[in-house]
C-alpha cells in the first residue's frame, strides 16, 4: 500500500518489484489495482489493515477468517481516534479492500508446502455491517456501535497463523501523528527481527527501493528523504531508532537504519491470542507476548488454566493470567491452594483462650475473635505470614503488640475472607 495520505484521483494502479533479501533470490512482483471509481488504497488505510490483523488475532485467529468486532473496537486495534473523521474513512478503508485487487507472482510463500506460489486475491473477502439501531444508511455512516461481520482472504490469515505478520505493540503505535512513521515503524520491526531469526543492529537499503516498497510517489532520491525525514525524526524521538544515515550520492544513495538497543520484537500471534482469549487486553497482551516471548506464555497459559480448573477463585481472571506470566514462581507447578467457596461472614463466639502449639489457620468467610493468646516468637512471625503473606490482607491483621516476656499477644479481629492474589 502507499504512505501517502493523499493520492491523485489517477493513481488506480502500481507495480512493485524487489529483490528478496533472503539466499533465494526471488524477485519479488505485487501489482495493485483499485476497486471502479476509486483509487489504491493508501494513507489510513495501513492502519486499518492493522486493526484487522489484530481483531482476527483477538478473536482467536479461526480458520474460516471471520472476526465479528465493532467499529469502535477495529479503530482501537487500528491505533486510531474515536473520531466522527474516523468512523467515515473506515467504512471507504473496508470497501477499498474489498474492491482491490492484488496480484502476486511466485512472491506469496506457503508456509506448509514450502513453496511460493502466485495469488490474486482482495484482503476483504465480504463485510457486513449490523446497525443496532436498524438504520437505512448503517452502510454509509458506521457508528461506534455497529457491528461489523469481515471475511479475511484465506492466505492472509493463513499468514498470521504461520507467524509471518506480526502484531505490534498498539501504545507505541499511537505515539506516531501519521501513517508514513506508523508505516515505518511497521516494516523497520520486521527488518529489525526476520522471522525465526536472531535480531539485527542495523539495516541498509537502496534509498530508491525503500521508497518504492514504502509507496512513495516521487521517486527522486532527494525527495524520498525529504518525505522521510520528519518521519525518521519521530522513531528516533520515541527511541526505536538511535539514528539514521546516507551512504552516498544521487540516485545511488543508500539509507542505514541503526536500531535503539532496547526494542521489543513484534509479538507471536498464537501467544497474543492465548492471552485476548482469556480477557486480556489486546494492547496487554501484545506487550506480554513481546517481552516473554511464546513459549513462556504458552507454559503459563497452561498453568493458569490448571489453577482454574482445580477451583482456585479469582476476581478478576485477566488480572491473575498477567500476574501469572510476570511472576510464575509465585504460582508452583502445583498451585496454590484454592480458597474455600464463599460464605456469609459469621460471628464465632470465642472458647477460653487455650496455649496453641501451632499458628491458627485460615478459614474463609468465617470471623474468629483471638485474645490473649500467647505465641512463643517463632510461631507468632509464622502467624503473621500466614495473616499478610497471601491468606488475609495487611488491613485486616489490626493488633500486633508485645509484652515484657518478649512473647507477642495477638489481639484482633481477623475477616478471614477469600483474598484475590491476582
Amino acid at each position: 500500500m502507499l504512505a501517502n495520505n493523499r493520492v491523485p484521483k489517477t493513481q488506480t494502479s502500481w507495480i512493485k518489484e524487489f529483490v528478496s533479501p533472503d539466499d533465494l533470490g526471488t524477485t519479488l512482483r505485487v501489482e495493485c489495482t483499485a476497486p471502479r471509481h476509486d483509487v489504491v488504497p493508501h494513507g489510513m488505510d495501513n492502519d486499518v489493515l492493522l486493526g484487522l490483523v489484530n481483531a482476527y488475532i483477538s478473536a482467536g485467529m479461526p480458520i474460516s477468517g471471520v472476526l465479528r468486532t465493532t467499529s469502535y473496537n477495529l479503530l482501537q486495534y487500528s491505533s486510531l481516534a474515536d473520531s466522527g473523521f474516523h468512523y467515515s474513512s473506515l467504512a471507504e478503508s473496508l470497501r477499498r479492500f474489498q474492491g482491490t485487487i492484488y496480484k502476486i507472482t511466485d512472491s506469496w510463500y506457503d508456509n506448509e508446502q514450502y513453496q511460493f506460489r502466485s495469488v490474486n486475491t482482495s484482503l476483504v473477502m465480504k463485510f457486513v455491517v449490523v446497525d443496532r439501531d436498524r438504520q437505512p444508511d448503517a452502510f454509509r455512516e458506521l457508528k461506534a456501535d455497529s457491528l461489523l461481520e469481515i471475511t479475511l482472504d484465506s492466505d492472509l490469515t493463513a499468514s498470521i497463523r504461520g507467524g509471518f505478520i506480526r502484531p505490534l505493540d498498539l501504545q507505541f503505535l499511537r505515539k506516531l501523528s501519521q501513517p508514513l512513521p506508523r508505516l515505518l515503524f511497521r516494516v523497520l520491526s520486521e527488518q529489525r527481527h526476520p522471522h525465526d531469526q536472531p535480531p539485527v543492529g542495523s539495516y541498509q537499503v537502496s534509498l530508491r527501493a525503500w521508497g518504492q516498497h514504502l509507496g512513495i510517489l516521487d521517486d527522486r532520491a532527494y525527495r524520498i528523504r525529504r518525505t522521510l525525514d520528519p518521519a525518521h525524526t519521530q522513531l528516533i524521538d520515541q527511541g526505536f531508532l538511535k539514528s539514521v544515515d546516507y551512504l552516498g550520492r544521487g540516485e545511488k544513495q543508500e539509507v542505514i537504519y541503526t536500531f535503539a538497543e532496547f526494542a521489543l520484537p513484534p509479538a507471536n500471534p498464537e501467544a497474543v491470542s492465548l492471552l485476548t482469549q482469556r480477557g486480556v487486553s489486546h494492547a496487554i497482551s501484545v506487550q506480554l507476548a513481546a517481552e516473554f516471548g511464546h513459549e513462556h506464555v504458552k507454559q503459563q497459559v497452561a498453568k493458569f488454566d490448571a489453577l482454574l480448573a482445580g477451583g482456585y477463585r479469582a476476581r478478576n481472571r485477566a488480572a491473575l493470567l498477567v500476574d501469572v506470566i510476570r511472576n510464575p514462581s509465585k504460582y508452583p507447578e502445583s498451585g496454590p491452594a484454592a480458597p474455600a467457596p464463599d460464605s456469609v461472614p459469621r460471628r464465632v463466639t470465642p472458647r477460653a483462650p487455650e496455649p496453641l502449639l501451632e499458628p491458627p489457620r485460615t478459614i474463609a468467610g468465617a470471623r474468629v475473635l483471638l485474645t490473649g493468646v500467647r505465641l512463643p516468637e517463632p510461631l507468632v512471625q509464622r502467624a503473621a505470614e500466614l495473616f499478610v503473606g497471601g491468606h488475609v490482607s495487611a488491613t485486616e491483621l489490626i493488633g500486633l503488640k508485645q509484652d515484657k516476656d518478649s512473647a507477642r499477644t495477638v489481639t484482633t479481629w481477623a475477616n478471614r475472607e477469600a483474598v484475590d492474589n491476582s
